[in-house]
Order: C-alpha cells, then sequence, then structure tokens
C-alpha cells in the first residue's frame, strides 16, 4: 500500500512538473529572462526555505549536524545543477528540438536513475530488477525521441533553419554537458543520505526527511540562474522592460510557476521514499516521463498542434505511448 502511496504521489509530482512552465505562456510584455528570473527567485529560495522550514523547524542545527563533506556533495551539486539549466537553454538554441531535446532529456532521465544504481546497487545490474528497469529507461528515451521529432515535423519546413557542422559539434558538446549536469537533483538526493540520517536522528519522519536536501542544494542553483538572468538582462539591455502595466500579473504567474515547481520536488522527495530502497532510481524516470507527457496534453489542449500535420500528431501520439509503456515497466520493475 505504500508503495502505491508513492506511485500516487510521484504521479501528482510529474503533473506538477509538467505544468509548471504553462503560467509562463501567460506573461505579457517579457522575455524569458524575466519570467525566469522571477521563478526563480520564488521557487528556488523563497518558496523552498518556507517549504523546508516548515517541514524541518530545526534545520539550521540538522545542517550543523552534517559532515562537511556531505555539504559539499550536495553544494556542488546544485551548482552543477544551476549551470546545467542554463546549458539547456544554450543547447536547446544551438541544435533545436529535434537533436537538442532527445539527448538533454534522455540523457537526465538515463543518467538520473542509471549513476544511483551503478553506484548504490552495481550488483543489481545483471539481476532481473535491473535488466526490466533498464529496458524501461531505454523505453523512456525512445519516448523523448519520438516526441521530439513529432515537434519537429509540427513546424512548417519554412521555418526550418541549416546549421553548420562546426555549430552542430559545439551544441552536441553543450547538450551533453547539459543532461549529465541537469540529472543532479536526484544524485544529490542519493549522495545526501546522511544529511537525511541526520534529519531522522533529529526526529524528523523519514517520509519527509530526504526533502531536507532541496533547501541547500535549490539555493545553489538559484545564484546560478538569477547570475544568468541578469547577464541577459544587462546584455539585452531590457532590465527595464521587466516593469510594465503587466508587472503585477506577471509576477502572480511567476509565483505559480514557482509553487508548482518547487512543490512537484517535495512531492518526489517523499515518493522516493514511499517507492522503497531504489526510490531513487525507479522514481527520477516515472517524474521525468510523466512531466513530458502531461507538458505534452497541455500542448495540445492549448491548441499547439491545431493544424498540424497527421504524421506529426500521429508521432506525438506513439512518442506518449511509449513513455506511457516506460512508466508502467518501471513500476513494474520496483514490484518485482
Amino acid at each position: 500500500m505504500i508503495i502505491v502511496y508513492g506511485f500516487l504521489l510521484v504521479l501528482i509530482a510529474g503533473f506538477f512538473q509538467g505544468t509548471f512552465i504553462l503560467p509562463m505562456t501567460m506573461t505579457k510584455k517579457w522575455q524569458w529572462e524575466h519570467s525566469w528570473v522571477t521563478f526563480s527567485l520564488f521557487g528556488m529560495l523563497v518558496f523552498n526555505w518556507i517549504i523546508a522550514l516548515i517541514l524541518f523547524p530545526n534545520i539550521f542545527s540538522i545542517l550543523g549536524m552534517a559532515a562537511s563533506r556531505d555539504l559539499l556533495f550536495i553544494i556542488l551539486f546544485g551548482a552543477g545543477w544551476g549551470i546545467g539549466a542554463v546549458l539547456f537553454g544554450l543547447g536547446m538554441d544551438k541544435l533545436g528540438m529535434a537533436l537538442g531535446y532527445p539527448i538533454i532529456m534522455g540523457i537526465i532521465a538515463s543518467l538520473g536513475a542509471l549513476i544511483p544504481l551503478l553506484i548504490f546497487f552495481p550488483d543489481a545490474m545483471l539481476q532481473t530488477k535491473g535488466i526490466v528497469l533498464l529496458i524501461g529507461v531505454i523505453v523512456t528515451i525512445l519516448g523523448i525521441i519520438v516526441c521530439s521529432q513529432a515537434g519537429v515535423k509540427k513546424q512548417p519546413k519554412a521555418a526550418a533553419t541549416t546549421t553548420k557542422g562546426s555549430t552542430i559539434t559545439v551544441g552536441l558538446i553543450i547538450a551533453i554537458f547539459a543532461g549529465i549536469l541537469s540529472c543532479l537533483p536526484n544524485v544529490g538526493m542519493a549522495f545526501g543520505s546522511n544529511l537525511v540520517q541526520a534529519a531522522v536522528d533529529s526526529g524528523v519522519s523519514k517520509t519527509i526527511a530526504g526533502n531536507i536536501v532541496w533547501s541547500l542544494f535549490f539555493t545553489i542553483g538559484f545564484l546560478v540562474n538569477f547570475a544568468y538572468c541578469l547577464y541577459l538582462m544587462l546584455i539585452h539591455k531590457n532590465y527595464r522592460d521587466y516593469f510594465n502595466p503587466h508587472t503585477g500579473k506577471n509576477i502572480l504567474w511567476g509565483f505559480l510557476m514557482a509553487i508548482m515547481w518547487i512543490g512537484s520536488f517535495y512531492l518526489y522527495g517523499i515518493s522516493a521514499v514511499q517507492l522503497g530502497r531504489w526510490g531513487v532510481i525507479v522514481g527520477w524516470p516515472l517524474f521525468i516521463s510523466l512531466s513530458i507527457i502531461v507538458g505534452n496534453l497541455w500542448g495540445l489542449w492549448k491548441g499547439e498542434w491545431k493544424g498540424a500535420a497527421r504524421q506529426a500528431r500521429m508521432l506525438l501520439y506513439y512518442g506518449m505511448s511509449l513513455l506511457i509503456v516506460a512508466v508502467i515497466i518501471i513500476a513494474i520493475s520496483n514490484s518485482l
């Protein structure tokens, strides 16, 4: 029953993660950096610490109990993830959705599950449970690739641009590093086990103890994201555009983005505990797959696929079906 509860929580977490970008489409007269700096401030810092202080009233004492080595790991992983978020945008700009999205998301989904598996359960790789999980991860990657190809075919051919070989090479390098660094929230949670244990020893419930990692992790990630947004506003010379007649409503949309985004990670942290010993290994590809499915469903609802070629729509349905199959396979692996 606990595992069923874990799957339900990761389903909700995936829904929030797949939905949090939606309010960004409602902002007016803001560029990406305006929306992202607002979202980063509230999601990664303000709401992150509000939730952390509610769940862990003695959080600073717990952090003080942790070994410096464990805190250093989380700080480094948080900084790496922040850089990965920046590289994600750069990689997509260099390669486009056709090549960039499947590479980056495929690496995020696969390495986020495989790194903890290889480090903490290396012997399980050749066992039935490990093999079934690997199959699920492979199907996840295939589903991501098919969905991204659908997105490309949705665009008019006239919108396609040619890219030089040198640009592709640079883009591939950026995309690979973006994928590696962007899977670090799950790796950070896996490596934060000593900090989690310190929280449990201080009287925190095991159900929520894993979430203590996010307080420090996303604070460090915020510094990178915030600095990058300010940099963009300076080079684009559009920082004054932040304040316009729509700023009040835009900030409210940023609030909503932040709540859903940080909420998805705290729910994921609880679900990882409920899913058992392999929680962070099984839960991560489930989390990523579900978020992609939900994101595509919102795209359909908003009419983004209206008028798209039949081939593009069919590819989208095939890709989403593969992701659903992947979710089922990964769920089965956790029950073995």
